[in-house]
């Protein structure tokens, strides 16, 4: 180990004053005094300096592009911490005023390996403390992997630790705009950061813009939901960077802040100011991981890894980088066969939580008969518990009203003979205020904030007016997923589903746990705080394992609403919604993972060119999935076209791998118009799907192969059988051509 020379840290300004006190100037302008000769880790693909006196990142380059990424070294970031004290929430440890103690750089194998050590931290107002932060960087490739560790050996806690900091990010030579990327409610949403930034968390509570990912979006909001953040990039149109949580476990939350230093130049238009300074102080963006870590006293505790990777090319590149850590550990849990195939669903609500008592139990098949007539295969039924859609939770009881449980399992039975799987409607994660069993006692099982209050989330508001106007809405408390007598109940609850007959669950909800990522109650029997996160794997593995104690894993279904990566580990089937702008980076991610979107329209033919576009099964929902599959005729028999062209060439566009645009151009009048390609693994060929959405226009559209493509062939939805492509492809109003890369032999209708 090697101890880091001495030396003493001063703020630029004459006199350093602690962060917080007077203005946030003193902050904006605190720089970093820079050795002469930094700790290098270099490859030939990304050139990373490191201050041996402070332990900053104070330079990161990527050699293929000269791309400096760190960009200046005075501004340059080591690590941020906050150590609450009995009296104040805000007490950070910052780096600049927290000397290296000492480090060691070694090359083990083709690795190189450097270990940071900062000994004694000093709080800005408690003081120096007894505690060490002990990181790990390696370069790998074009990443940079960081893994802490904090050695807590004083009687406070570590609530935060930022690490690690790219503290002034330089905009690539050639770019004019930046966007932070990352997957939300199923679609990857791009957020500007360049030339405009939104400041998302809202500015009473921040100093400078600041954007949280993983929170969500929407500016100035009051305890939105989190939503759990594996993967962000930061994007231009040529380059980027990649930062991943490479974790599987999930005992704390990974949040990536960006910050913009000192503030916008126009807060009327949300504008970074142009150039490297403004009135005196350094104009910069800055982005960290910042772990929730909640180290106890006298608690040593590894952090998750972080891995911060600059990259060439459009966003797939990016997501290349996680696909390929992906691919380590994900293997696709034992599920139906019939999941895995071509076929639609219809989703069908029988009861509200305002007792809008639909249709009885026994009347069910006769609704799904009708489902059958249009081709459908499966359907979800939501409502069917005691107190309908989003009540009575977590009660999976059949509601008597509608039959009760006999009256549920016969229908179950009857639309099973009909050839058809019925899925029931599940939730986890919320306990319904208003029962009397939460009254009861079921309370006990709320998640709580540090204060002893149960978290918890507004509701949902349904049909009659007065909860239309959120005057009788039936409010939830969190639930703490990491309490072990929820989990048990979880598991009784989930029993009753396969007591029933079903074909498997849908379990809405399962990506979010509203505003809450922890539990701070002591009387739940976990580790305090303890990972919302972390009890939904475990309770996926529970339902698994009675899943293989009962009917069997490939005779159920688990499925979910917006699953998140790790999720899908428990669960095959992901369900959610789309809109225009849709950036399909869960299905790049995962080229075969059942995924489902609703169509909810009319004529949507739109909606159903993207279930095509996309590998998307479709999800049949008329009256915003109160109706019957024969309530929306135009919409079911474009399905029923776009459903039998995917059987027919399922070579292409089933089995093939989704490669978003990559692998062909596309060029056609208009402007832009929705592609995505297709390949197959084995052979490489490739199949383009062009998409217009001109409602009286058709399109015609030039397509070209790389390479050396064999003869080319058209199909469409409506006309299945395959035509050679002689020149360009004319794309009718509002539907789809499928460009086929032979030699194939023609399948037969």
């Amino acid at each position: 180990m090697i101890v880091a020379e001495p030396h003493f840290f001063m703020a630029t300004t004459p006199t350093p004053t602690p962060s917080g006190k007077d203005s946030p100037a003193t902050d904006a302008r605190r720089a970093y005094p820079i050795a002469s000769n930094p700790i290098v880790l270099e490859n030939e693909q990304v050139r990373a300096e490191f201050d041996r006196v402070s332990g900053a990142l104070i330079s990161m380059r990527h050699k293929p592009t000269a791309w400096a990424i760190q960009n200046r070294a005075a501004w340059g970031e080591s690590f941020r911490a906050f150590v609450p004290t009995a009296d104040r929430n805000y007490d950070p440890v910052l780096g600049a005023n927290n000397r290296l103690s000492a480090f060691e750089l070694a090359k083990d194998g083709d690795r190189l390996v450097l270990v940071l050590v900062w000994q004694g931290w000093v709080t800005e107002y408690a003081g120096r403390q007894d505690i060490t932060l002990r990181g790990t960087v390696e370069l790998r490739g074009n990443l940079l992997s960081f893994r802490p560790e904090v050695v807590n050996g004083s009687g406070l806690r570590v609530d935060s630790l930022a690490w690690p900091i790219l503290g002034d990010i330089a905009i690539p030579a050639g770019e004019t705009c930046l966007t932070r990327d990352n997957l939300e409610l199923g679609t990857m949403r791009r957020t500007p950061v360049y030339p405009a930034m939104v400041n998302e968390r809202g500015y009473w509570g921040t100093n400078y813009p600041m954007q949280v990912n993983g929170r969500g979006r929407g500016g100035f909001q009051l305890g939105g939901p989190n939503f759990l953040t594996r993967w962000m990039l930061l994007s231009g149109t040529r380059h980027g960077i990649y930062f991943g949580t490479h974790e599987t476990e999930l005992m704390e939350v990974v949040n990536y802040v960006l910050e913009l230093k000192p503030g916008y130049a126009s807060g009327f238009h949300c504008t970074v100011p142009k150039g490297p300074e403004l009135d005196g102080y350094a104009v910069r963006l800055s982005a960290e991981a910042t772990h929730l870590c909640f180290v106890g006293p006298h608690e040593t505790r590894r952090l998750s890894e972080v891995m911060i990777g600059p990259y060439e090319g459009t966003w797939h590149t990016g997501l290349d980088i996680y696909k390929a850590w992906r691919s380590t550990w994900f293997t696709p849990p034992p599920a139906p066969a019939w999941t895995g195939e071509v076929h639609s669903w219809q989703q069908l609500q029988i009861n509200s939580p305002e007792d809008d008592l639909r249709t009885a139990f026994r009347d069910l098949p006769e609704r799904a008969e009708k489902a059958a007539r249009e081709g459908i295969s499966a359907i979800q039924l939501v409502g069917w518990n005691h107190g309908g859609q989003d009540r009575g939770n977590p009660s999976h009881d059949p509601d008597p009203r509608l039959g009760g449980f006999e009256d549920l399992k016969d229908a179950i039975a009857k639309i099973r003979q009909m050839g058809l799987h019925l899925v029931l409607f599940n939730k986890y994660t919320w306990l319904e205020l208003t029962t009397d069993a939460y009254k009861a006692g079921l309370s006990a099982h709320a998640a709580c904030d540090p204060y002893g209050i149960p978290y918890y989330h507004p509701g949902y508001e349904y049909q009659t007016p007065v909860q239309l106007a959120a005057v009788n809405t039936r409010r939830f408390a969190v639930a703490c997923m990491c309490d072990e007598a929820w989990q048990a109940l979880c598991e009784r609850e989930f029993r009753k589903s396969i007591e029933l007959g079903a074909d498997g669950i849908l379990y809405d909800e399962a990506f979010h746990h509203a505003s809450a990522n922890f539990c701070f109650s002591p009387t739940h029997g976990h580790v305090v705080p303890a990972t919302l996160w972390s009890g939904d794997l475990r309770l996926g593995e529970r339902f698994r394992r009675v899943l293989r104690e009962t009917v069997g894993e490939e005779a159920f279904l688990m499925s979910g609403e917006v699953l998140y990566d790790l999720q899908h580990r428990h669960y095959t089937l992901s369900y959610f919604r789309i809109t225009p702008g849709h950036v399909p980076a869960g299905r790049y991610a995962d080229p075969y993972q059942p995924m489902m979107i609703a169509v909810t329209g009319f004529d949507d033919r739109e909606m159903i060119n993207r279930a095509l576009l996309y590998r998307y099964l479709i999800s049949y929902e008329p009256f915003n999935f109160k109706g019957n599959a024969d309530d929306f005729p135009s919409t079911t028999a474009y399905g029923r076209q776009v459903d039998a062209l995917r059987r027919r060439y399922a070579e292409y566009l089933w089995r093939a791998e989704f490669r978003d645009r990559l692998g062909a151009t596309v060029e056609a009048a208009g402007g832009d118009h929705d592609f995505s390609v297709f390949r197959q693994p084995n052979t490489g060929r490739r199949a383009v799907v062009l998409v217009n959405d001109e409602q009286d226009a058709t399109v015609e559209a030039a397509v070209r192969l790389p390479g050396n493509p064999g003869e080319l062939f058209t199909v469409s939805p409506e006309r299945a059988e395959p035509e050679p492509l002689g020149g360009t492809v004319l794309v009718p109003p509002r539907s789809a051509v499928v460009v086929l890369e032979g030699p194939f032999a023609l399948p037969a209708a």
